[in-house]
């Protein structure tokens, strides 16, 4: 009888262990850089852990994650493109290269993904003026696709000086699931303008070490107004982006502004190189918690690039801010506060 029941729990622990083995998702890969790191984590909550794995020295590569269901992940392949991956369980997919997509890869396996390496094509190659209206036809065809919002977060979220009536727009045609999805609720609170669980709240604690080295917390910023902005070099929409902003330091004259850099970058030989060659201004760190980072959960943030205000008593002002005419408001900021400042030494000075 002991045997017996022995025998039987080994059967039940051998097909629970073939189980969990067979849901997983399998990517295999040609990446032609020996050693290179591959990098896996989630787009959303579903998938919360960075994943990563290093290429034979052949530069292939075999990285399997535990699904239990269609799971939207973001690769970074050793050459430092991003690249949309939605994972399925019980699937094995392959990264290939293709010139068709803007990324320069392509992931051949699963109904979902050839969806959307579909309509990228399109949507990568497409005029600006009938950009909206692509997207339009795809969101009307397949309104609960999770596709919709790895469209919606490149082509229209992602891009400099987005239009949030655009971003609105696109959300309303959503079907119900997808309006729910926790990305969409919190782009669509942006479009809207309507932050106000992060508006106005005390920017969380963080210690950075800077590109030449030097320390930096919080306090180091109090009594500025500091851009701080959240980027990646594998994310291309970032890199323009951190040119224009790097910009308005050399525009805004005044001692109480500051501009603090955060970089979710895994390859700081990247991160680096970019910051070096393009002379990169204000304070430059790496935060290679990336997404799991407790800044980036504690503000919410989603998408990259992303930038906010932190007044000067350590206060968000403003979240998910546009370039378009940053450089005149941040100067007019720092100047009404240098001139604040400089009203109430006065009066120190005459009680004194």
């Amino acid at each position: 009888m002991r045997k017996a029941l022995f025998t039987l729990l080994a059967i039940l622990l051998w097909s629970c262990g073939n189980d969990s083995q067979d849901r997983s998702y399998t990517i295999t890969g040609d990446t032609g850089i020996p050693g290179g790191a591959v990098l896996m984590f989630g787009a959303d909550s579903r998938h919360e852990r960075l994943d990563s794995t290093r290429c034979d020295d052949k530069g292939h590569f075999t990285m399997s994650l535990p699904m239990d269901t269609l799971t939207p992940l973001l690769l970074v392949t050793p050459d430092q493109k991003l690249v949309p991956v939605f994972a399925e369980p019980m699937l094995t997919a392959t990264l290939k290269k293709d010139s068709t997509l803007r990324s320069g890869w392509s992931v051949d396996g699963g109904h979902t993904q050839a969806m959307h390496d579909s309509i990228s094509r399109i949507l990568d190659t497409c005029e600006p003026k009938k950009l909206t209206e692509r997207i339009d036809s795809f969101i009307l065809d397949n309104p609960i696709s999770e596709v919709n919002i790895e469209i919606i977060r490149r082509y229209l979220a992602n891009i400099p000086d987005a239009e949030n009536k655009d971003i609105r727009s696109r959300i309303n045609k959503l079907g119900g699931i997808m309006k729910d999805h926790e990305y969409i609720v919190t782009l669509g609170k942006k479009a809207d303008a309507k932050n106000s669980n992060t508006l106005h709240r005390s920017f969380p604690e963080f210690e950075y070490t800077t590109a030449d080295s030097t320390k930096v917390k919080l306090e180091d910023y109090v009594r500025k107004y500091t851009l701080i902005t959240f980027w990646a070099t594998w994310e291309k929409s970032c890199l323009e982006h951190m040119r224009e902003l790097s910009a308005i330091k050399d525009s805004v004259e005044s001692e109480s502004f500051a501009m603090l850099n955060i970089s979710l970058d895994y390859d700081s030989t990247a991160w680096m190189k970019f910051i070096t060659e393009d002379s990169i201004a204000g304070d430059n760190v790496l935060d290679r918690m990336m997404f799991q980072s407790k800044v980036i959960k504690q503000l919410n943030v989603k998408s990259l690039p992303f930038t906010i205000i932190l007044s000067p008593y350590q206060r968000v002002t403003d979240y998910g801010v546009e370039t378009k005419g940053l450089a005149a408001r941040m100067d007019s900021l720092s100047k009404k506060y240098d001139k604040e400042q400089s009203e109430k030494n006065k009066k120190k000075n005459k009680k004194k």
